[in-house]
């Protein structure tokens, strides 16, 4: 049933065709056959509900975290946003997708990627066996940066965040990295490629490969990026879905290395 929807999704909603992996439409794949291929048991022992102490330090070192989030007003996205968003996912996982920032959506429901583009994300990550709880998903800031702050209810008020804002939320994201420890990074479109390679290239110059950290960021413990389109990103150009198939097969295929 779940496969099907997918398929409906990805035909009849984006109209794509390019980006559906082949064993969606082959009847005799199952979950079974995806752990044969070493892909979902991977991550299917860390359930975001906490068990072992150390879950349990990363869950609330986050509720921490979160509680400073919900409290910020370092830059004045704090204080024309509806809800932060802090992120969502698993606090063990081994792969963190960043993005840019809220939306309109986003910024009402204080989750990361909601909406057509949130959907489409869900669909990229089933396409690999991933999904929401195997995965940690975060912004690289947390409010929503609008063109007209004073009309936060209107649609079609985005805007990219500026250094600025960028510079201000930066400590959170970097922490949230500290605490879930994820050993891939995907970033999710040009901001947040720029942001965590201390690049000025843009994501299509960048992607179709693994990097290593920049200098400018430096963790306990090694972390590889991987960077690709952002979902929002494919909706308005459709061309881009197969260059992120190919970034998709490569981090499924890295998964299985780990």
């Amino acid at each position: 049933m779940i496969k099907n929807k997918i398929i409906k999704y990805l035909k009849e909603e984006i109209d794509e065709d390019v980006y559906i992996p082949p064993h969606y439409f082959d009847s005799n794949t199952t979950i079974d056959k995806q752990k044969e291929n070493n892909i979902v048991d991977k991550t299917e022992n860390t359930s975001f509900i906490p068990e072992s102490d150390n879950n349990i330090s990363k869950y609330k070192l986050l509720q921490e975290l979160e509680a400073e989030v919900k409290k910020c007003k370092k830059c004045p996205l704090g204080l024309s946003r509806i809800k932060p968003v802090f992120g969502v996912g698993n606090p063990n996982a081994l792969v963190m997708f960043i993005g840019e920032g809220p939306g309109w959506e986003e910024d009402h429901k204080g989750e990361p990627f909601v909406g057509k583009a949130g959907h489409l994300l869900d669909m990229i990550l089933a396409s690999i066996g991933l999904s929401r709880e195997k995965v940690y998903i975060a912004n690289i800031v947390k409010c929503h940066p609008m063109i007209n702050p004073q009309t936060p209810q209107a649609r079609g008020n985005d805007r990219p965040p500026t250094p600025i804002e960028i510079s201000k939320c930066r400590s959170y994201l970097e922490d949230q990295i500290k605490i879930i420890k994820p050993k891939c990074i995907v970033t999710l479109g040009n901001t947040a490629t720029r942001v965590m390679l201390n690049e000025t290239k843009g994501v299509s110059a960048l992607r179709g490969k693994f990097y290593d950290l920049p200098p400018n960021l430096i963790f306990n413990f090694e972390i590889k990026i991987l960077p690709t389109y952002h979902p929002a990103a494919l909706l308005r150009n459709p061309n881009l879905k197969r260059d992120t198939w190919e970034d998709m097969k490569m981090l499924r295929d890295w998964l299985k290395g780990q």
